[in-house]
């Protein structure tokens, strides 16, 4: 039998509350830090989470929400609003959805839906001397770094026909939460003759340049070179031999299992005399390490030496002084 029944758009009894909270406890980020003393990184809380409601078999896009409204509770920062979708069965995705260098690709299909993140810029490659690291052949892709990447899956979330709001949970009952994907570690270098640099960046091989987001697995296929930026610390340079630290925290979805390797740390030191400086060190041993598993610390005893060329004298480089000021007036085109 067959039948036709005449039904507004949205039913109240097809509305839904969902509210996700998010797990913002960060290693390196807002807690588990090296050295308290250290410049942190820039965090802030996600103001909008995509929320999906997709098949269990063949993990198709259902119904969608886009979360705006936020809150705080004992239980912590969460966002919350109503998703529209029939009785049924379903698989739930979350995610932020506010990210600046993190990009999602087949967004459609759960199941296939991947995480990642845009090259750096023809600029910033031109730029830097191991603009392509090759080890052992193959060459890897010069990446940003991802942001922080909340997400919450749970499965079969059961929707009952009823005339009233109900509010999604998780088959156990419990509390939609979001934890990040994506780890920050913390890395630092000795630096002899840090006065003669101008400015410092890293790049980091072996780790993975997109994930799964469905579980979190990563794509071997992908392997990326992430690029960041150097920190120094002269505040605790040692007198006697003038070594001081150059530090930095990254962002990486994970070193990608089966390339251990790979996993090199290549610097390059601009220096005052506009001259670049090179030093690649294998780190795949301390990958291994409670230190660096736990905690997330990348702590390299090697000392690196800034030579200056002869003759040449300075205090400038990455704490520059300045002695006094030309004043220019001029125009800026935009």
């Amino acid at each position: 039998m067959s039948s036709c029944e005449h039904r507004p758009l949205v039913d109240l009894n097809e509305l839904h509350y969902v509210r996700i909270y998010l797990d913002e406890r960060l290693r390196n980020v807002n807690f588990g830090f090296y050295d308290e003393t250290k410049e942190k990184p820039e965090y802030s809380t996600p103001q909008i989470m995509r929320v999906v409601l997709y098949e269990p078999s063949d993990g198709r896009v259902v119904a969608e929400r886009y979360l705006r409204e936020g809150g705080r509770d004992e239980k912590g920062n969460y966002l919350h609003g109503y998703i529209s979708a029939p009785a049924g069965t379903y698989n739930l995705m979350s995610y932020n959805f506010d990210t600046q260098t993190l990009r999602i690709r087949d967004d459609k299909w759960c199941y296939h839906m991947e995480a990642y993140t845009l090259p750096v810029s023809e600029n910033v490659k031109d730029k830097l001397v191991s603009s392509r690291i090759n080890k052992d052949g193959e060459f890897e892709e010069i990446l940003n770094e991802p942001d922080h990447f909340f997400v919450k899956n749970s499965e079969w979330i059961g929707i009952e026909l009823t005339d009233k709001v109900d509010t999604l949970k998780n088959p156990d009952g419990s509390d939609f939460v979001a934890n990040s994907i994506v780890k920050t570690y913390y890395m630092q270098v000795n630096v002899k003759g840090v006065e003669y640099v101008r400015s410092a960046v890293a790049l980091i091989t072996g780790m993975a340049g997109s994930v799964r987001v469905f579980d979190g697995e990563l794509n071997g296929d992908n392997p990326a070179s992430i690029y960041f930026p150097l920190k120094n610390d002269v505040s605790k340079m040692r007198t006697n031999d003038n070594i001081a630290v150059a530090y930095a925290t990254f962002n990486t979805f994970g070193k990608l299992q089966g390339r251990e390797g790979y996993i090199y740390i290549t610097f390059e030191f601009n220096t005052i005399w506009g001259t670049v400086q090179t030093e690649t060190i294998k780190v795949t041993d301390m990958f291994e390490t409670q230190q660096v598993r736990e905690n997330q610390w990348i702590i390299i005893d090697k000392v690196i030496e800034i030579k200056p060329p002869e003759g040449e004298e300075s205090t400038g480089g990455m704490s520059p002084g300045v002695n006094n000021w030309n004043e220019v007036e001029g125009g800026i085109t935009l």
